[in-house]
């Protein structure tokens, strides 16, 4: 798909007007009236502290929404709280606010802005998630300045979690891509990063845009795209993270989303990550000062009854997914009672190769494969929270170590299965 049919004539003659710029901050909205005033306000206000003698532009792409997002954002004035013209700042913060064209939904608001970047010859990118709450001007400059200073293409946040939130990233999305690329990202999902105009370019050169693999969990693509790359990775604290109330599609939407996403993300870009082994830290730009989350409050034991409940009635969908030797450990597993229920490392990363496997084989229809994943991630995150419970966070945190080099250990068995697939 062409730049011009992503931007307007009227939208052109805008960014033209602007010329090129150093600093270029994007925003893809969809329905995110509660936080998008907020944040438009601390991107002026970090653009004008941070950046007084770049040439900056702040664009809101629109997505499609209904509750008035984009009229909230064309109304935050460049001088509310100081924020465009504060005594620092040399130059004027551009903005720019448009809706998207196309099929509505972020990915499209997304590539909008990058179209707009590329065509602005930007040097330093940043997207921010009007998903969050309370970013503050400090924690968008810091997504910025590695890119701009000490030349990182892609720099991705550390928020301050509990070990226990968050199951999705840490049980499955985050151990897969780590054994994958190998580079230990944290948060593999995150709908806010920094990149390089390097990164933007490969970005925009992908050929799967308007597809599964960026129409859903587009923040997980770009994450897969800059670390199958050879692209510099860096990763900077913003503390705590909060998910502004709006926008929340069901679980299990969620979960197949997410999880169709990783394994087409995976199976595209396979060329880059099949020979890779082991994994290598992603650097902390600076330290994190800001305390982990607290423990969630979530009942395991109702997860792993799901999971025991479940597994009887998908024994036929499961056959042609899942080895007999993973299948029958499943059910070994499933015979003890939920509240002691284990479900170990290498039989969990056991599992996600063997779904990844026949998703990539397409055994069955997509959907229903990652469909079919999900009691058993149940059973899986169930069984992490009983016996995390009451831990530390150190331990916890060791525990998902272990689980990611579990990961990394069994890789070569995905590997195998890969090679053994494509050779007939």
């Amino acid at each position: 798909m062409s730049q011009d049919s992503l931007l307007s004539d009227d939208f052109l003659r805008s960014l033209m007007a602007v010329g090129q710029v150093d600093v270029f901050v994007g925003v893809p909205t969809l329905d995110n009236a509660s936080t998008i005033g907020d944040l438009v306000e601390a991107a002026q206000q970090a653009l004008a502290q941070f950046f007084p003698r770049d040439r900056t532009l702040l664009m809101t792409s629109d997505g499609g929404s209904t509750d008035g997002t984009l009229a909230i954002a064309r109304d935050v004035s460049p001088t509310r709280a100081g924020a465009a013209h504060t005594p620092q700042a040399l130059r004027t913060t551009h903005r720019i606010n448009a809706p998207s064209h196309g099929v509505p939904g972020l990915g499209r608001a997304l590539r909008q802005i990058l179209a707009a970047a590329d065509l602005a010859q930007a040097r330093t990118v940043a997207i921010l998630s009007a998903d969050v709450a309370g970013v503050t001007s400090e924690g968008i400059a810091a997504l910025i300045q590695p890119v701009k200073e000490q030349r990182f293409d892609y720099v991705v946040p550390v928020y301050a979690r509990h070990p226990l939130e968050r199951p999705l990233v840490t049980q499955l999305i985050r151990p897969l891509l780590r054994a994958a690329y190998g580079r230990r990202v944290q948060e593999p999902l995150a709908g806010e990063f920094g990149c390089s105009s390097r990164l933007l370019s490969h970005y925009l050169a992908q050929e799967t845009w308007g597809g599964e693999t960026s129409r859903h969990a587009v923040d997980l693509w770009m994450t897969g795209a800059a670390l199958s790359g050879d692209f510099t990775v860096g990763q900077t604290p913003l503390g705590s993270h909060r998910v502004a109330p709006g926008r929340n599609p069901g679980f299990q939407e969620t979960f197949q989303q997410v999880v169709g996403a990783a394994f087409a993300c995976l199976e595209y870009q396979a060329a880059q990550w099949l020979d890779r082994h082991g994994s290598e830290p992603v650097p902390l730009i600076a330290p994190s000062a800001a305390e982990p989350g607290v423990a969630p409050s979530v009942d395991g034991t109702r997860l792993t009854e799901t999971f025991r409940v479940d597994l009887r009635s998908l024994q036929a969908v499961l056959e042609p997914i899942l080895d007999g030797v993973t299948l029958s450990a499943l059910h070994r597993a499933a015979a003890t009672d939920g509240t002691h229920l284990h479900y170990p490392d290498a039989l969990w990363a056991s599992t996600v190769y063997e779904f990844f496997d026949a998703h990539r084989r397409s055994v069955m229809r997509q959907d229903h494969i990652t469909q079919a994943l999900m009691p058993l991630y149940l059973g899986r995150t169930g069984s992490f929270l009983i016996e995390h419970a009451a831990s530390d966070t150190a331990t916890a945190d060791a525990a998902l170590e272990s689980l990611c080099l579990q990961f990394e250990q069994l890789k070569p068995s995905l590997i195998e299965r890969w090679n053994r697939t494509s050779q007939r």
